[in-house]
């Protein structure tokens, strides 16, 4: 069922830290005409979207919630690359002939999506120029993110990216309230590691020096962050 358009004005207001948003620059008009190419799903906190091995034959637009993009190594084990947040394309790999999912993406938070037939957004890229401009963009700046990411690796050290990466998520929620106390990153030891490029031992051991500190609380799946302000100047 087609998204109603009224929906189309619901994604979360720029912040500092915002990243390219699909939607950045077009109109209402152009807006309505993409919904009515559009359905909606929900998925619940933990929920997979897709897994490797399905049949690549959508591509996703996040309106709510954060999404966890991985792989699995040839040790079975799975890797985290990437967080979605709102207003980001996912799946977009199925523009470019994958037939199959080569990586799978889990819901962090209780998600809202727009789903796409890649026929009808590859239509709607040929169609709406400031559409494609974005995507462009978008793209443009995972590929950043992905180069920044290897820098980190190199220049930083690892208590730094931790703390870089915690925050980072815990202010990017659309559900965050400038008066809120504690944020909630729903990761595990191991999302933190693999995100980051370090050993699961090192970033355990750091996750608790800052547990023990007061800076976060460790619970199973998830971390809460308690003082933002000493999240920064931790590192």
């Amino acid at each position: 069922m087609p998204v109603a358009a009224s929906s189309v004005a619901a994604f979360p207001g720029p912040r500092h830290n915002q990243r390219v948003q699909i939607f950045s620059g077009l109109g209402s008009e152009e807006l309505n005409r993409i919904a009515t190419q559009a359905r909606s799903l929900r998925k619940a906190r933990g929920e997979f979207i897709y897994i490797a091995g399905e049949r690549a034959d959508f591509v996703y637009i996040l309106k709510r919630g954060r999404v966890k993009l991985s792989v699995v190594a040839e040790t079975g084990k799975e890797i985290a690359i990437d967080i979605i947040q709102p207003g980001e394309i996912f799946g977009e790999f199925a523009l470019v002939d994958e037939s199959m999912r080569s990586n799978m993406t889990q819901a962090l938070d209780d998600v809202l999506m727009w789903v796409f037939s890649k026929h009808d957004f590859t239509k709607l890229l040929t169609t709406q120029p400031q559409l494609a401009l974005s995507y462009i963009k978008l793209v443009g700046d995972r590929r950043r993110r992905m180069e920044k990411k290897l820098s980190d690796i190199t220049s930083k050290a690892v208590s730094a990216r931790i703390c870089e990466l915690l925050h980072d998520l815990a202010t990017s929620s659309a559900e965050v309230e400038n008066i809120a106390r504690d944020y909630l990153v729903p990761l595990t030891h191991h999302d933190v590691a693999s995100l980051i490029g370090a050993a699961r031992q090192t970033t355990t051991t750091i996750l608790n020096d800052l547990e023990r500190r007061g800076i976060i609380e460790l619970g199973r799946g998830w971390i809460r962050v308690k003082r933002l302000k000493e999240l920064q100047t931790y590192a």
